[in-house]
């Protein structure tokens, strides 16, 4: 079994207000053989309701390690606590005195622990409100921290295994991603163009979906039908959002890494066309449309977002398909990065990259 390490170290400075006190959760796996000239290593990024917790990435970091020969590596990224589900929600008073009886309206008035019971014996559908504590110093921003958190965790991995005399493959770093977590490899390749040998990207959207409309989960409490509604700080808190298209970061980019991009023909968070015209002007890509005929009920079980997909299969299969390749973008010191109205500077003159506003 994959030798399975745990670090904490100090996160990247908050681009936003220049905040230094978070720390950064890193896991990663060595293969239980140990490493070669030839091992890899493997980003996994979890979008929403994923974590760096959930059984699926533990046994795919274990697995992929040992199966691959690939070290794996995930983060626990800024503001990712946020996107999972709510602790805390709240119903507007108006609709349940609309909603309810009189009776059980001042019931549940007299007494809030009566509110599942009382809402779960009507045949309707709820709204509630998640409450979400974020902050300036940390929240799901779904761009630039979360994709320097991600960017980080591979350059400290790869520090470790150099001090550690742990020999590895530099031109074979791969990104995994599902959803946000697979917009956040896109960002990342743009941020760090030299790092990706390829990225395997299962439903990316073309553009953070929450930042323009609120995120909703549905789940049913006895009759009822409850509308989980997340409204997240970065809707509001961040300007450019047209910088964060994946039209604009990749325009004149000159892509490096081996790009293999799935979408479902259902996906209702994400426009077919428009996320194959996103990515079909850069080099080394690959777009594969599931449609129904590809819904095998192994790897695929819809063509929804997502796809439904058992990931350590879509893995493997993937692995299987695409072609030797090597990104040749050249490794640069510092840098500049543009998109739209955003220029930032990365620079990596540290031990870890830092990544700022201009």
């Amino acid at each position: 079994m994959a030798y399975n390490q745990v670090i904490t170290i100090p996160a990247h400075p908050n681009i936003y207000n220049g905040n230094n006190e978070r720390m950064l959760r890193i896991e990663y796996s060595i293969p239980q053989r140990g490493t070669n000239d030839d091992t890899g290593i493997v980003l996994l990024v979890p979008g929403f309701g994923g974590s760096i917790d959930s059984r699926v990435y533990k046994k795919m970091r274990e697995t992929f390690a040992d199966t691959y020969n690939l070290v794996t590596v995930q983060c626990d990224y800024f503001g990712h606590k946020f996107m999972q589900n709510a602790n805390e929600i709240t119903f507007p008073h108006d609709m349940l005195k609309r909603k309810l009886s009189k009776e059980d309206f001042e019931a549940l008035m007299a007494d809030q622990s009566k509110l599942y019971d009382i809402i779960g014996a009507y045949s309707t559908q709820f709204t509630c409100k998640a409450v979400i504590h974020e902050t300036e110093n940390e929240f799901a921003d779904m761009s630039y921290m979360q994709a320097i958190d991600n960017i980080t965790a591979v350059e400290a991995v790869k520090i470790i295994l150099k001090e550690n005399d742990l020999p590895f493959n530099h031109n074979k770093i791969f990104g995994y991603g599902h959803s946000q977590g697979a917009y956040i490899l896109h960002l990342a390749n743009r941020m760090a163009p030299h790092l990706f040998s390829y990225i395997i990207d299962n439903s990316s959207w073309v553009y953070p979906l929450y930042l323009h409309s609120n995120r909703y989960l549905y789940q049913t409490i006895g009759k009822a039908k409850v509308a989980m509604e997340f409204e997240y700080m970065a809707r509001s808190y961040l300007k450019d959002k047209t910088a964060l298209t994946l039209h604009n970061l990749y325009k004149g980019f000159n892509n490096g890494a081996y790009i293999y991009s799935l979408l479902g023909t259902t996906d209702n968070l994400v426009n077919v066309q428009d996320k194959k015209a996103s990515i079909s002007r850069l080099n080394y890509t690959h777009f594969e449309l599931i449609d129904q005929n590809k819904v095998d009920g192994e790897i695929f079980k819809s063509t929804n977002h997502g796809l439904d997909a058992d990931f350590l299969k879509l893995f493997d299969a993937v692995i299987k398909k695409i072609p030797e390749h090597q990104n040749r973008n050249e490794f640069m010191q510092k840098y500049i990065i543009s998109s739209a109205q955003t220029r930032m500077i990365a620079d990596y003159g540290s031990v870890l990259p830092l990544f700022q506003f201009m």
